[in-house]
Protein backbone atom coordinates (compact mmCIF):
# COMPACT_ATOMS: atom_id res chain seq x y z
CA UNK A 1 0.00 0.00 0.00
CA UNK A 2 2.77 2.57 0.64
CA UNK A 3 4.95 1.84 -2.12
CA UNK A 4 6.96 5.11 -1.96
CA UNK A 5 7.57 4.86 1.97
CA UNK A 6 8.45 1.25 1.53
CA UNK A 7 10.94 2.43 -0.95
CA UNK A 8 12.46 5.10 0.72
CA UNK A 9 12.59 2.52 4.09
CA UNK A 10 14.74 0.34 2.01
CA UNK A 11 16.68 3.60 0.63
CA UNK A 12 17.14 4.25 4.18
CA UNK A 13 18.88 0.67 5.38
CA UNK A 14 20.90 0.08 2.55
CA UNK A 15 23.04 3.28 2.07
CA UNK A 16 25.82 4.34 3.57
CA UNK A 17 26.80 7.83 1.48
CA UNK A 18 26.57 10.64 4.43
CA UNK A 19 24.97 12.96 1.61
CA UNK A 20 22.40 10.10 0.47
CA UNK A 21 21.48 9.52 4.18
CA UNK A 22 20.82 13.19 4.66
CA UNK A 23 18.81 13.74 1.90
CA UNK A 24 16.93 10.65 3.00
CA UNK A 25 16.31 12.22 6.06
CA UNK A 26 15.31 15.33 4.41
CA UNK A 27 12.67 13.08 2.08
CA UNK A 28 11.37 11.32 4.98
CA UNK A 29 10.13 14.15 7.11
CA UNK A 30 8.44 15.57 4.38
CA UNK A 31 7.18 11.93 3.19
CA UNK A 32 5.75 11.10 6.88
CA UNK A 33 4.15 14.76 7.13
CA UNK A 34 2.21 14.11 3.44
CA UNK A 35 1.43 10.47 4.74
CA UNK A 36 -0.23 11.76 7.70
CA UNK A 37 -2.29 14.45 6.60
CA UNK A 38 -3.16 12.39 3.47
CA UNK A 39 -4.56 9.58 6.42
CA UNK A 40 -6.62 11.67 7.86
CA UNK A 41 -8.75 12.87 5.18
CA UNK A 42 -11.74 10.30 4.68
CA UNK A 43 -13.25 9.83 1.70
CA UNK A 44 -14.26 9.76 -1.48
CA UNK A 45 -15.77 6.39 -0.63
CA UNK A 46 -18.29 4.55 -2.92
CA UNK A 47 -21.28 6.62 -2.42
CA UNK A 48 -20.68 9.81 -3.71
CA UNK A 49 -20.94 12.56 -1.41
CA UNK A 50 -20.61 16.80 -1.41
CA UNK A 51 -17.36 16.56 0.11
CA UNK A 52 -15.86 14.57 -2.67
CA UNK A 53 -14.67 16.92 -5.02
CA UNK A 54 -12.69 19.29 -1.73
CA UNK A 55 -11.66 15.85 -0.43
CA UNK A 56 -9.74 14.74 -3.75
CA UNK A 57 -8.75 18.59 -4.10
CA UNK A 58 -7.01 18.50 -0.99
CA UNK A 59 -5.33 15.20 -1.85
CA UNK A 60 -3.99 16.68 -4.42
CA UNK A 61 -2.85 19.58 -3.09
CA UNK A 62 -0.82 17.19 -0.41
CA UNK A 63 0.72 15.33 -3.48
CA UNK A 64 1.83 18.55 -5.49
CA UNK A 65 3.24 19.96 -2.25
CA UNK A 66 5.32 16.50 -1.78
CA UNK A 67 6.25 15.92 -5.27
CA UNK A 68 7.76 19.78 -5.24
CA UNK A 69 9.96 19.04 -2.50
CA UNK A 70 11.57 16.00 -3.68
CA UNK A 71 11.51 16.60 -7.29
CA UNK A 72 14.26 19.43 -6.09
CA UNK A 73 17.46 20.04 -7.86
CA UNK A 74 19.69 18.26 -5.40
CA UNK A 75 17.13 15.26 -5.06
CA UNK A 76 16.20 14.68 -8.90
CA UNK A 77 20.20 15.24 -9.68
CA UNK A 78 21.52 13.18 -6.60
CA UNK A 79 23.41 9.80 -8.21
CA UNK A 80 21.47 7.24 -5.79
CA UNK A 81 17.99 8.63 -6.96
CA UNK A 82 18.34 8.23 -10.59
CA UNK A 83 15.17 6.47 -12.72
CA UNK A 84 16.23 3.25 -11.70
CA UNK A 85 15.88 3.87 -8.02
CA UNK A 86 12.13 4.84 -8.63
CA UNK A 87 11.76 7.47 -5.76
CA UNK A 88 10.18 9.74 -8.28
CA UNK A 89 8.05 7.38 -10.08
CA UNK A 90 7.12 5.60 -6.56
CA UNK A 91 5.21 8.64 -5.56
CA UNK A 92 2.59 8.97 -8.30
CA UNK A 93 2.02 4.90 -7.54
CA UNK A 94 1.73 5.66 -3.50
CA UNK A 95 -0.88 8.70 -4.14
Amino acid sequence: MYVHGNNLAQKEKNHDDPTTKTYLKEIRVQYDSWKEENEGLKGPFKDSSEEDAEIIKKRVLLLSKYKDFIDHKKYAEHKQFDARSNLHSSVIEEF
